[in-house]
């Protein structure tokens, strides 16, 4: 799977969208794959994390404001 792919399966537009979130050199995060896969690896992993965790409290917040 090429790293474009990897990053829109977690949830990502493109590499850009995913360094902006990582707080991460564009040009570091682009080439990450090729001479840091396992860094790039965990990062994206981290980075799925932040946002699946983000998408439950939103929808949490929206259950339990729903039943007050």
């Amino acid at each position: 799977m090429k790293p474009s792919e990897k990053v829109k399966a977690v949830g990502f537009k493109s590499l850009q969208e995913a360094a902006e979130a990582a707080e991460e050199n564009e040009a570091n995060f682009f080439r990450w794959p090729e001479t840091k896969p396992r860094r790039f690896e965990l990062i994206l992993k981290g980075l799925a994390f932040e946002k699946l965790s983000a998408n439950l409290e939103k929808a949490f917040k929206s259950i339990t404001k729903g039943g007050e």
